[in-house]
């Protein structure tokens, strides 16, 4: 009975989970320069939000990423290196994040970028409302995993390496770090 009145009386400091859902805009792709370098072009609004409190933000990914060495398994993969932005606009104020693709992978006509949901978005700044905006703020940092197809199939070391450019649309999922909860009096 006391092991339940101390329960009771703690609280537990909770993060919200958010998945924020997008794919790319009309005109918007994720563009292969066929000489080791990846962008997304299109600058503003380059994807906009499908899923969550966020549906139907806009948001732009920027920056220049190199490909790393391929190695070929089942599957082509390679280390990305290079650094962007993340922002998404909210009509009011921005969600601004440090974005790093980690790596890529391709198989078949299928490609994507952080294979594994490492941790790829830091820095994360809002002063905004929105619910699922301010849970990624909350934490700090994140993880975008984004894919991408070519049909017929592209290997990554023509995307890499082969003749350009290359472009297509993407998609993708954004989701925060949860923190460990600590128990608050």
């Amino acid at each position: 009975m006391i092991v339940l009145a101390v329960i009771g009386l703690l609280s537990f400091g909770a993060t919200t989970q958010a998945q924020i859902n997008y794919s790319s805009t009309t005109n918007s792709s994720i563009y292969f320069d066929g000489a080791g370098r990846f962008v997304f072009n299109a600058g503003v609004n380059s994807f906009q939000i499908t899923s969550g409190t966020a549906a139907g933000l806009f948001g732009q990914l920027t920056g220049i990423f190199t490909i790393g060495t391929i190695t070929t398994d089942t599957a082509s993969t390679a280390t990305v290196t290079g650094s962007g932005t993340l922002v998404i606009f909210d009509g009011n104020n921005n969600l601004t994040a440090t974005l790093e693709c980690t790596d890529i992978q391709q198989v078949g006509t299928g490609g994507s970028l952080n294979v594994n949901g490492a941790v790829n978005i830091t820095a994360v700044t809002y002063a905004g409302t929105n619910p699922d905006l301010q849970a990624l703020a909350t934490a700090g940092s994140g993880s975008n995993v984004l894919s991408f197809h070519f049909n017929p199939a592209m290997s990554l070391s023509t995307l890499a390496n082969g003749g350009g450019p290359n472009q297509a649309s993407f998609s993708g999922t954004i989701a925060n770090s949860s923190p460990t909860p600590t128990p608050t009096p």
